[in-house]
């Protein structure tokens, strides 16, 4: 009976300490949010990077969210499980996350880990996900615990926007795209005269569909119009091998890789079937006011 009730009081103290938390986040105060960890508390966020070690790093990470979210964050916690022995603990449950003014909620895993130290308990590990779409590594971000069964709105393995390109000689496109950007994961659909009706592959996760342009369905290729007003951007590791694969593949040169002023790797090509590509790798970390800056010297020049 006393185990028991020692473990009680152990449930409701890490509750009051998720209370707390929940609280805290709502009005944005950094201070009761960083009482709720220990120094040593490692986080593992679903966003930015891997690992955050210790509460001043963590912290720092929780003063950038909040600040990207003007309005009032709402926490509310589903199946909350709380179990403590001795001076460990741990919670669990699904979480959702309101912004004030939003119409929907974004639903993530919750794992939590706590240590009580001279009577207190505080947070010592913290576990944030969202399932995935293997094939696109897509975060699944809309799923939620009360949706009906049945095919999602978005497929799982789609974004919702995604380029539908009209080539002359769509299936020649399609064999260069994989030469040219290693796209993966081809699904093709021909027509009765062998002539490509629907494409869809995958470059870097994301999917680019194709079409045979066709005059009856009024989709003309960038041939037929004398070019493109639309650039595909591709980010890639590493800017300069990606480019000369394109261009080795068969794709002309634009604009040569240089270091641009929003801190981008940067260059151009056309493919062979009149569609542009910029090709990039984020190389610097540039804030909004130096890119102005950097941006008026280049117009200047």
């Amino acid at each position: 009976m006393e185990d028991r009730t020692k473990k009680d009081e152990a449930q409701a103290g890490i509750r009051r300490v998720l209370d707390d938390w929940t609280a805290a986040v709502g009005r944005h105060d950094l201070e009761a949010l960083a009482a709720c960890y220990a120094p040593d508390v490692v986080g593992y966020d679903a966003i930015k990077t891997l690992c955050f070690a210790g509460r001043d790093r963590y912290m720092a990470h929780w003063e950038e969210c909040l600040r990207t979210c003007p309005n009032s964050v709402r926490f509310a916690f589903r199946d909350l499980d709380v179990q403590a022995e001795g001076d460990l603990g741990y919670a669990h449950a699904l979480l959702a996350c309101m912004a004030e003014g939003d119409a929907g909620e974004a639903w993530s895993r919750m794992t939590t880990g706590f240590r009580r130290e001279a009577g207190r308990w505080r947070i010592v590990h913290e576990h944030f996900s969202f399932p995935c779409d293997v094939k696109s590594g897509k975060a699944l971000m809309g799923l939620s615990p009360d949706a009906a069964a049945g095919p999602s709105p978005v497929p799982p393995d789609m974004h919702a926007v995604t380029p539908h390109l009209i080539c002359r000689d769509a299936a020649g496109a399609m064999d260069f795209y994989q030469r040219a950007f290693g796209a993966q994961g081809a699904i093709r659909l021909d027509g009765p005269d062998g002539k490509l009706v629907h494409g869809c592959l995958w470059i870097g996760g994301s999917a680019v569909m194709l079409m045979e342009e066709s005059s009856v369905c009024q989709a003309d290729s960038p041939d037929t119009l004398g070019g493109t007003p639309v650039s595909l951007h591709l980010y890639v590791p590493d800017a300069d091998a990606a480019f000369e694969r394109a261009v080795k593949a068969g794709a002309s040169v634009m604009m040569p890789p240089s270091d641009m002023f929003w801190g981008d790797r940067y260059g151009v090509v056309r493919d062979p079937y009149g569609h542009r590509w910029s090709i990039a790798s984020h190389v610097r970390d540039v804030n909004p006011e130096d890119m102005r800056a950097a941006m008026a010297r280049s117009a200047g020049a």
